[in-house]
């Protein structure tokens, strides 16, 4: 973990008023259905995310894929993992690490956006908006 601000790691947080397994699927299985198409290779063509528990996370355009990630952890008990790649090359993929914790009135979602190297100011600026995404999320779960 850096202790660099511009390369720590990004956190956002949000309470979402359902189960953990349902916060899980929501974020994970249904990621195209919240997904901001604007962060997306083709905004104009995005169709919905793929997201193999076992291997690659993708955009869908039509019939086009297009990888920004791979699932390190899935575990609908609480955790899910992947290396991300979004927006820059895949051999300097970040790390998205996202839990699914009880909270009252359900379950506390707290991503964690990290693996920041040095040089990539520049391009985590471009992540800073989780917050953003997780607002979506939590509409779409709610």
């Amino acid at each position: 973990m850096s202790s660099t601000p511009d390369l720590a790691p990004i956190v956002a947080e949000v309470i979402v008023p359902v189960s953990t397994t349902s916060a899980f699927v929501g974020f994970t299985a249904q990621m195209g259905e919240w997904w901001d198409p604007m962060l997306s290779p083709e905004p104009p063509t995005f169709t919905g995310i793929s997201i193999d528990p076992n291997g690659p996370v993708a955009s869908v355009h039509g019939d086009e894929e297009y990888t920004w990630g791979r699932v390190m952890k899935w575990d609908p008990i609480g955790h899910y993992t992947q290396e991300f790649w979004l927006g820059h090359p895949a051999d300097e993929a970040t790390v998205l690490d996202v839990r699914f914790t009880d909270a009252p009135g359900g379950t506390l979602v707290r991503v964690v956006h990290s693996g920041w190297a040095e040089g990539s100011e520049e391009i985590r600026e471009k992540y800073t908006r989780w917050g953003d995404l997780l607002d979506r999320y939590a509409a779409h779960v709610s």
